[in-house]
């Protein structure tokens, strides 16, 4: 089940404390982990990074897919699992400008997972936060492919991956496994090449000296 915990009590401390009272939270983040993806070839260049917070798999959550139905879901734990991407790509034929990006998920009502991108300077201006999802707006919707019970080994940890094929490098995969469970969509590394944008100007477009 991909269920995303957070704090309980944290957020209850925040919501009944006199105002008067200051809650202080946070610390290092001992399960933060990362996935980086850097390929370079004539013409086209990717790199991308996710940085995220691992949740621990519980054996109860498989009972509970159902509760997840008709909600948006944190991702990871702790802090906003984020996307940095140098360059366009597209996962599941969604297309991602270069930037910064904060994820979340989302069940619709018929079970079907999608990952939500947020422009992170959007959401850092506007007070968005992983853990209330009521203010959460502006998301790019990826549809991604449920795998139940495809992991033949549990994923204790939570492991959220960007990767790359070595034989078709601008093409790759994003993946989230818990438990025994998969999701995860195609990427496209290269909607358009990357190339010098003065290649076929003449010296006065570029504003070169001769």
């Amino acid at each position: 089940m991909m269920r995303f915990p957070f704090a309980v009590a944290a957020l209850a401390a925040l919501s009944f404390a006199p105002i008067t009272a200051q809650q202080v939270f946070g610390g290092p983040d001992e399960d933060r982990q990362s996935s980086t993806v850097l390929v370079f070839g004539q013409e086209v260049m990717a790199a991308a990074s996710i940085s995220y917070s691992q949740p621990t798999w519980k054996d109860s959550y498989d009972q509970r897919f159902d509760e997840l139905k008709g909600r948006k879901l944190r991702l990871g734990k702790n802090w906003w699992t984020t996307l940095q991407t140098a360059t366009p790509l597209e996962i599941a034929g969604q297309s991602l400008d270069a930037g910064a990006y904060v994820l979340g998920l989302e069940c619709d009502e018929k079970g079907n997972f999608s990952l939500l991108a947020m422009a992170a300077d959007w959401a850092m201006k506007n007070k968005v936060l992983p853990w209330s999802t009521d203010n959460w707006r502006n998301e790019i919707k990826i549809p991604l492919a449920l795998a139940k019970g495809s992991l033949e080994e549990p994923v204790e940890k939570m492991e959220i991956e960007i990767s790359a094929e070595r034989e078709s490098p601008m093409s790759g995969k994003f993946s989230i496994r818990w438990g025994k469970h998969e999701l995860s969509a195609k990427v496209n590394y290269a909607p358009k090449p990357v190339t010098d944008a003065s290649a076929g100007k003449s010296d006065e477009e570029t504003g070169e000296d001769k």
